[in-house]
């Protein structure tokens, strides 16, 4: 088992159960429309927005709600109800923190889904993303930001099962390292599973901790997973005569 950091003042706990496992990382807060990372210029096999359809840099969302759910993609609460909630910040507004000031990515982050209630917990969601292409590398994102400013911030524990691999991280979902009272709670940024499909499927499971009283489950406000780039042809050609020098060294 592997002990990894997201970034250094943040230690969340990453595990990985292969040595070829995914990468888990905490994204920098983004603060508008162009700096959350969504572009028309990346290439999507998934855009869910938990709540209501939105559209981003161009980029269209699809629409998970309470009666609907996109193609490809699979939402399963357990014996725990399915709610949703659009147009409600709830605590997340600038006197509380740097809210984000694009109007689309607002958009995005004002609705989502949950499951149960505080009280009834544990509470875990399973998130399924089909329709990929086995051997290919994909950059998973969920984007997360503060809810309120009572509780236990929610701890989320995430677990992506990718084939045979299976990578967790834990932490808190509302504010990892977010003080309150001071104006970086507001900060809205997303969590990146960097992977290569192993099969044609990849679950996402956001489980709260039994020990975590009247704590709400994880919110859903949005949801990509794009096809990872690939490296310029001279970039390639470069680590293949990288590659070949090693073997011919190893050799002699």
């Amino acid at each position: 088992m592997k002990l990894r950091t997201l970034f250094a003042s943040t230690v969340l706990g990453i595990t990985a159960s292969s040595g070829f496992a995914g990468t888990i990382s905490l994204s920098a807060p983004f603060s508008d429309d162009a700096s959350s990372g969504i572009s028309s210029a990346n290439t999507y096999t998934h855009a869910i927005s938990g709540g209501s359809a939105v559209s981003v840099n161009g980029v269209a969302f699809d629409a998970l709600t309470t009666d609907a759910t996109p193609a490809n993609f699979n939402w399963d609460t357990g014996d725990k109800s399915k709610n949703q909630v659009t147009g409600n910040f709830g605590d997340w507004n600038e006197a509380n923190g740097r809210v984000p000031t694009g109007p689309e990515i607002l958009g995005l982050l004002q609705d989502f889904t949950y499951s149960g209630n505080g009280a009834d917990q544990p509470s875990a969601q399973n998130f399924t993303v089909s329709g990929l292409t086995s051997g290919a590398s994909y950059d998973l994102r969920l984007y997360i930001r503060p809810w309120d400013t009572e509780g236990s911030g929610r701890p989320i524990a995430f677990t992506f099962t990718n084939g045979a691999e299976v990578d967790t991280v834990s932490g808190p979902e509302d504010r990892p390292n977010l003080v309150l009272g001071t104006d970086n709670w507001g900060e809205a940024y997303y969590l990146n599973y960097s992977y290569t499909a192993q099969s044609d499927s990849l679950v996402i499971n956001a489980a709260v901790g039994e020990a975590i009283a009247n704590s709400g489950s994880f919110h859903m406000y949005g949801l990509t997973n794009q096809v990872a780039a690939v490296p310029e042809p001279s970039s390639a050609m470069l680590i293949g005569l990288g590659f070949i020098g090693l073997v011919v060294r190893r050799r002699r």
